[in-house]
């Protein structure tokens, strides 16, 4: 990279360099963070370093000349914590809360009208990127965190108060539970890895793991042991209560502190990254792509396995079987998600062990979008997949399309991180976050109903595909069709 695109002498750069390299380091063993670690900005250095250029500088602080800081694990944990709010709002936590509001009985919302509700949480957590541009204005992005770890509070809250203590069954708690959810995802999720950024790329990649593991506490873990156990379903909301201070300290404690005049001016950095917009936002482009199909899939996952398959029994073979069976619950927590969870964690690490060939060079781009296409490939096939309603197949079928998405997630993250201009990251992380929301809100709304009736289209047997659900499903098919169109 040094020699092939810098325009001075090779002695001059790796002199530059490891001159930057030892301030770096004295740096961290003084305690003192740099004056533009926690800006998302980069000032014009002073000294031997100032005729280096901002490409170099900015590889530098990314880790791109050999950045090998060991990793910072707790860390994890605050994301998976947070995560966990979110896993509490989708597969079997948000199947036994629509049991619990009697979803789809005479009297009651149907599958489609649920579904459209518990899509804010992806149109809010969308409306979020944009609104905490002006936080940021009073806020650093430390306190935007914290915030998001509250209002997650707040929303794991709703269904334990209003449901499970005071008995309501109305559409309305789901859309108030959802939103705010919404809103501390939307929060959260890029502003927490802007915040960590300056721990290295070691530790990021670690941290984004977080994300599915939180997803199989609750569809694994919590899933295997309600059946065996009995235990209740408002466990699953008390536990996440339980686990979101815990995160907070842990991020509170661990997260690099901000430095002491960044207030107030992530604001102005986003402003002036869309002004330069020319300098990073044409090669985003295939990334913003692929998050938006990543989370299509991704979020149409949960509500097509639960509108295909359903209690009390799912076939091993084909869907028309009526023998051999696995109960439901089992073959949701033990199979379905175990796969879905090892295809989208183990997909994240991928990017560490194949980046020796993701360089600046027209070869290095070449393999970008290789890993771009492949990535897409694998979300879409496994979509495919579940169109053969075998129960097998579709367990795999979850491996693959969440394989394509953890894929899209820790290439996209080391792609910023290693190409993007570190003045530029936090707004490429937020608009890149944003495109997947859309996706997410698509993929998550009436429309997973629709496609789950395509699936079903004149295929109606004992445990899949059951009429009941046909029938709820087919009343929304003409409606979701042209919303579809419109969207």
């Amino acid at each position: 990279f040094a020699q092939s695109h810098l325009p001075w002498h090779r002695g001059t750069c790796l002199k530059s360099i490891m001159s930057a390299s030892s301030n770096k380091e004295g740096m961290v063993r003084t305690g003192t963070a740099r004056p533009f670690e926690h800006e998302d900005t980069e000032p014009e250095p002073e000294g031997p370093n100032s005729q280096v250029p901002a490409d170099a500088r900015n590889a530098l602080n990314a880790g791109e000349f050999g950045d090998e800081r060991p990793p910072v694990r707790i860390l994890l944990l605050a994301f998976m914590f947070m995560f966990q709010g979110y896993g509490v709002m989708n597969g079997n936590p948000q199947h036994a809360l629509k049991e619990k509001l009697q979803i789809g009985h005479a009297g009651f919302a149907g599958s489609a009208e649920f579904q459209d509700a518990t899509a804010v949480f992806q149109l809010f957590k969308c409306l979020m990127r944009i609104f905490q541009i002006s936080l940021l204005v009073f806020f650093q992005l430390k306190g935007i965190v914290y915030f998001a770890y509250f209002v997650m509070f707040v929303a794991v809250s709703v269904p334990v108060v209003f449901v499970w203590c005071a008995g309501v069954t109305d559409l309305w708690v789901v859309y108030l539970q959802y939103s705010l959810g919404g809103i501390a995802i939307g929060f959260f999720e890029g502003t927490f890895l802007s915040v960590i950024s300056s721990l290295g790329k070691n530790t990021k990649t670690y941290v984004i793991m977080g994300a599915p593991l939180g997803f199989a506490v609750h569809n694994i873990v919590l899933g295997t042991v309600q059946p065996l156990t009995g235990m209740p379903t408002v466990l699953y909301y008390v536990y996440t209560l339980c686990c979101l201070p815990v995160a907070l300290w842990i991020f509170h404690v661990y997260a690099p502190a901000p430095a002491a005049d960044a207030s107030g001016k992530g604001c102005q950095v986003f402003l002036r990254s869309m002004r330069k917009f020319s300098e990073w936002l044409p090669i985003m482009v295939p990334w913003l792509v692929a998050k938006f199909i990543g989370n299509f899939v991704m979020e149409d996952a949960f509500p097509l396995l639960f509108n295909t398959f359903s209690p009390p029994k799912v076939p091993l073979w084909l869907p028309s079987d009526t023998e051999p069976t696995i109960p439901f619950q089992y073959y949701t927590a033990d199979y379905w998600f175990v796969l879905m969870a090892i295809g989208d964690t183990v997909s994240r690490r991928v990017p560490h062990y194949i980046g020796s060939r993701f360089s600046g060079s027209w070869s290095g781009r070449m393999w970008w979008l290789l890993w771009i296409f492949i990535s897409i490939l694998l979300c879409v096939g496994g979509e495919a997949l579940n169109f053969l309603l075998i129960p097998i197949v579709t367990g795999l079928a979850a491996f693959i399309s969440y394989f394509g998405n953890g894929l899209v997630y820790g290439l996209s993250a080391k792609f910023i991180d290693g190409h993007i201009a570190k003045e530029h990251q936090y707004t490429a992380y937020n608009l890149w976050c944003f495109c997947g929301d859309l996706g997410g809100y698509a993929g998550q709304s009436s429309v997973s109903v629709w496609i789950a009736g395509l699936t079903c289209k004149g295929r109606h047997y004992t445990y899949v595909c059951k009429a009941k659900e046909a029938l709820s499903m087919s009343r929304q098919t003409k409606v979701t069709a042209q919303n579809t169109i419109l969207m």
